[in-house]
Parts: C-alpha cells; structure tokens; sequence
C-alpha cells in the first residue's frame, strides 16, 4: 500500500501543491512551522476524514479563503484509487473515494491505511486510559470499519444516559431502554477490543524482545470491568454489562454519570512482570510505545495483506540515535513520511530509497526534481 500523489489547494498554508512520492522514504525538512506536519495531517485526513490536530475544519483551511481540496492517488492490492476531501462554505465537508460520495466515514475507513506516531505515542504508556482507549479505537476501525459504527451509537446513547441521570425526576423506564442499548453496543466493542489486544500483545511482545535483545518480557492485557474471559461470546459479555449496568443503577443517579461500561476500559502493559505505567523508566516506556506502534503496522499486515503507510511527525527528535535506529530497522518495507527539522536524520535511511523535501513558509522542493 501507497500514496503515490498529493495535491492541496487552500489546506493551511499551502495554496495550490502537487507532490509525488516515488520512494518509500518521503523526508519532510524544514524549520518549526513552516508546514511540514500541514502535509501529514492532509495525508491523515485521506485516511480518516478527520485532522489528527483540531476537531474544527475551519482551522485547516487557508487563512482568507472559504474552501479547501485534498486530493490522494494511492495503490493498494494493486489497485489505483483517489479519496477526496473537501471542506466549503459553512464548514460542510464532502468525501468522495473514486469519485462516489459517500455519506458515512465508515465507508472511508480502511480504503487508505495510515498510521501516525507523533511524540505524543510516545506518552502512550504513562498517559491515562483515554488515549490508550483512542489508540485502540482508531486502529480496529481501520481493519473493521463496522467497529466505528458501534462506537458512534454506543457513545450516543452515553450521553443521552447521563443527560438523563442528571434530570431532577430520573425515567427509570428510559434507563432501561439505553441500558439495553448500551448492552448490546457494548458487548460487540468488547468483544471486538479483546481480540483485538490479544493479537497485538503476542505481536507486540515479539517485537519488545527484538528491541531489547531478548532482556525484556512484555505483556499486554485487557483491562475490562465485566470480567471478560477468552471464551465469552457476544451474548454473554451483553448479559454481564446489562447486569452491571442494571445493579448499579442507584450509584449512577446519585453520582449523575455512568460508572461501568467500555468508556472506562483500559490496557494492562507489563515487563517482567511489573506495571511498567508505574515502574518502568522513561526510556522502557518508550520502548514499549515503539513496540506498540511497530505492532500496530504489523497487525494492520496480517489483516489486510499489506503494510499501511506510516507518519512520523517529529518523532526522531525526542528519541536517541540507539532507539531511531532500532525503529527503522523493523520497518520493512513501508512507505514511509518524516517530518523533521534536522537534515541529519537522513543518514539513518537507505539514499537510494529516499526522497527530502524541503518546506520553507509552505514553499516545497523536492530536490530530485528542483522544486515543485
């Protein structure tokens, strides 16, 4: 899988840019600020419809402008396809994936395999569940768009639950309504989650040894709050959330929120048996966060047959020269886009399989071909 071309028109702070990408390595060179992470995120956006940086698409376009297009050719399956975004007036988007409009993000999901690993990856570990939790939302939406769309109507109707726990007079009968909702969203996701993080514990694992010379075991595990076992089926994890949600309906309306449900899910991460959140260094858990991302690619491998494209957005500057070569030598064979300030980290790659491009106040030259 490959992007194979880029265009933007009135996307941040580029007017009208084109860029083909004919390497594997794509080398992104400039100074804060002068839009090298625009051109990631745009790239992103193919992937998701969304910006990894702002949840409002007025931000993303031009300053002065009322629209703006991003356009992608990509191969996959060796197949060509083109996703377009576009953003008009009012802030209406509109998505077309081989010029079909489509009228769910759903539908985009998995078209274009991306992922990122931004810095804040690498807060992974030490972070709280929230962004452990987003981190396995996004990836099985990639590989099973159907997830998303569970997760969209579980999270509805959470929030129409706590708006009504917050009620003077609480409905008991709507409660009962949502908590059967919620049960039956919920029982899939967790599902779904459970299988998901065995598999990446047992990849992410084999890669944490090759990145520690076989010094460290990592462990991953599921920290769910209905007691999931390997064995139980969709059926049973509804039968065991509605029962949780049901016993502890009292404490919710005194409290006004929902204290149980897969918006409070979590993973456990172990090396050598201790909690690495509490007890690792800040140099393990980072290696526990390279190990997760090398596995995400891995997993999205195996599910898809082919290797996703990765963003790393400035990720070489907060690593030392040990780990980014330790990161880059379990690549593979993946197209890859690197944004950064130091020109010195193009010694790390292969010459002949890299193409720099220099960004300068959303001015790019690709120096193969003097300019774009």
């Amino acid at each position: 899988m490959r992007l194979n071309s880029l265009q933007l028109i009135n996307f941040r702070n580029y007017d009208n840019l084109h860029l083909n990408f004919e390497k594997n390595i794509n080398l992104l060179v400039g100074k804060n600020g002068q839009g090298k992470t625009n051109i990631v995120e745009a790239i992103y956006m193919l992937s998701f419809g969304k910006s990894f940086r702002t949840n409002k698409d007025r931000e993303i376009i031009k300053f002065g402008c009322e629209n703006l297009y991003i356009g992608g050719n990509y191969l996959k399956n060796s197949s060509t396809g083109l996703i377009e975004v576009a953003i008009g007036k009012n802030n209406k988007k509109g998505i077309k994936v081989n010029k079909i409009h489509i009228h769910k993000i759903q539908e985009l999901l998995g078209n274009l395999n991306v992922v990122i690993f931004s810095p804040e990856d690498l807060k992974l570990v030490k972070d709280g569940p929230r962004e452990r939790r987003a981190f396995i939302d996004k990836e099985i939406s990639q590989i099973m768009p159907k997830y998303y769309n569970y997760l969209i109507n579980y999270n509805k109707i959470l929030i129409q639950r706590n708006k009504t726990l917050k009620n003077k007079i609480v409905d008991a009968n709507l409660l009962s309504v949502y908590d059967e909702s919620l049960a039956n969203y919920g029982a899939y996701i967790y599902i779904l989650r459970r299988d998901f993080i065995k598999k990446i514990s047992k990849i992410s694992s084999n890669m944490h040894k090759k990145l520690t010379g076989n010094n460290e075991e990592l462990l991953i595990t599921y920290k769910n709050q209905i007691n999931l076992s390997d064995d139980d089926t969709v059926e049973n994890a509804r039968k065991k959330l509605l029962k949780r949600l049901e016993e502890n309906r009292e404490h919710d309306i005194e409290t006004r929120t929902t204290k149980y449900g897969i918006h409070k899910d979590d993973l456990n991460i172990f090396i050598n048996d201790l909690d690495v959140k509490l007890y690792g260094s800040q140099g393990q858990q980072r290696t526990v966060s390279i190990s997760l991302k090398l596995s995400e690619i891995e997993l999205i491998k195996q599910e898809v047959n082919e290797n996703p494209v990765l963003i790393l957005d400035d990720v070489f500057s907060e690593l030392d020269e040990t780990r980014q070569k330790l990161l880059v030598k379990n690549l593979g064979d993946v197209q890859m886009f690197i944004t950064s300030a130091e020109l010195a980290h193009k010694r790390i790659f292969n010459e002949s399989d890299t193409s720099i491009f220099y960004i300068d106040k959303g001015k790019v030259i690709n120096m193969e071909d003097g300019g774009n």
